[in-house]
């Protein structure tokens, strides 16, 4: 999946200064995740399948004006998309896509009731859990980051991106017990040399700090 591999980057990416404390350091590789995934959003967003024409066709008038920059044209045809749709398919589809044009325009609030409203249609869409999750955090509801968070690793065990971002946001919450247990199992899934170097050296400060 193309979102794991945005997550994964953005852990791998991070020059952490040892001398800058764990928590700051935390807090940075929490915001790097949120800050790549925003980006990457309307790249990497899962497509439904069976979603009506009549959704499409509207999806397509909003994509046509994201690419005029034409933002209000665009959430407009994708508020349509939402409110007409017929069916689940196209409802996930069309909430999915709105959520990526809100966050893209930065209104993480809109994006984040998008992606609740997703998750609740789709429970086992880990990718809506996660992203749901990130945002969260972005805007400062710790506890439903992390409830979202946790429902993505459930829906998804072998997914190693809501474990990084939830022992991100263990870490920066001063949770060590509870951020060094989801580095721990990271190290069973599979991962990239990069990232499970990350991975061990948080395991090695974490256990350092007790």
């Amino acid at each position: 999946m193309k979102h794991v591999a945005v997550a994964a980057e953005a852990l791998a990416s991070q020059d952490v200064d040892r001398g800058r404390g764990l928590h700051a350091a935390n807090i940075a590789a929490l915001s790097a995740l949120a800050l790549v995934l925003t980006a990457a959003l309307v790249a990497c967003a899962p497509r439904a399948p069976g979603a009506s024409a009549t959704t499409r066709r509207e999806l397509a008038a909003a994509e046509t004006a994201l690419a005029a920059k034409d933002y209000d044209r665009a959430l407009a045809a994708h508020d349509r998309a939402v409110t007409g749709a017929p069916d689940d398919a196209s409802r996930a589809l069309a909430l999915r896509e709105r959520a990526d044009t809100r966050l893209l325009t930065g209104d993480l609030a809109g994006g984040a009731d998008d992606l609740a409203a997703l998750a609740a249609l789709r429970p086992r869409d880990a990718a809506a859990w996660h992203d749901l999750g990130v945002v969260r955090a972005n805007l400062g509801d710790r506890a439903g980051a992390a409830e979202a968070l946790t429902r993505a690793k459930t829906a998804a065990p072998d997914d190693p991106r809501p474990r990084l971002a939830l022992a991100a946001l263990r870490w920066a919450d001063g949770d060590r017990a509870g951020a060094r247990l989801e580095y721990q199992a990271l190290l069973a899934l599979d991962l990239g040399d990069r990232v499970r170097a990350k991975v061990e050296w948080a395991i090695g400060e974490l256990r350092d700090a007790e």
